[in-house]
């Protein structure tokens, strides 16, 4: 549900509605929220690849860079082909196989790179169709992160599951209440056709999972092991 909104704030013809214009708290309050669920789509990932109780971390944190770049370069090429970006397409059409058989330093290059053109082109129509999703980014950015803090230790610390899924309780609940406080500012858009379409598009995005209102009965969603479903 919070990767839908995220995506559905950002798209071109919602931006037109909020973006330089009061109440101007809803911009950086979505970047908070961008960079938050990043993190918890990613920490979910590294708690289900930890299944067996403990991991390496630096060995969980490159798995889970080089998922998460595949996908995102996937999509990519999906897109690139269908607006004849041949350019761009050179650059980001590997396999799996490619990204696993990358160096250290290589990994971090190749996947910065894979995020940055994913940055742009996330923004160009129908990007979202293909695969190339704010939610990705941010999910892929956190991955690049997480990698280049462990990558030079010569063995990660051990990580383990039921520690990790406390955390992403907490990660969980916090963004819900982060979504809801975010309710609030949406329904400021209204007055216009536009402002009426994005409120009617974000309230559709927060229906998949809240099914109930955010508001009035103090109720959360149980958070879920993968923030993303």
């Amino acid at each position: 549900m919070v990767g839908t909104c995220i995506n559905v704030a950002q798209k071109p013809d919602s931006k037109t509605t909020w973006e330089g214009k009061p109440p101007l708290d809803f911009g950086t309050d979505l970047d908070l929220l961008e960079t938050a669920y990043g993190g918890a789509v990613e920490k979910a990932a590294l708690a289900e690849a930890a299944h067996g109780g403990a991991a390496d971390e630096k060995s969980l944190a490159e798995g889970l860079l080089e998922d998460s770049a595949y996908l995102m370069a996937r999509a990519l090429v999906s897109h690139y082909k269908k607006t004849s970006n041949l350019n761009d397409l050179g650059k980001v059409d590997v396999s799996k196989t490619d990204i696993k058989r990358l160096r250290t330093q290589e990994l971090v290059t190749l996947t910065t790179v894979i995020r940055d053109l994913a940055l742009t082109a996330v923004a160009e129509p129908d990007a979202d169709k293909r695969g190339v999703t704010f939610a990705r980014v941010a999910a892929l950015t956190a991955a690049i992160t997480r990698f280049a803090k462990v990558m030079n230790d010569p063995r990660g610390q051990i990580v383990n599951r039921n520690t990790l899924l406390k955390e992403l309780e907490t990660d969980t609940a916090a963004i819900m209440a982060q979504v809801n406080d975010m309710d609030d500012l949406v329904i400021q858009f209204e007055g216009t056709e536009a402002g009426a379409r994005f409120i009617a598009a974000w309230k559709r995005a927060r229906v998949i999972v809240d099914a109930g209102g955010s508001h009035g009965d103090g109720e959360q969603p149980a958070p879920a092991v993968n923030p993303e479903h």
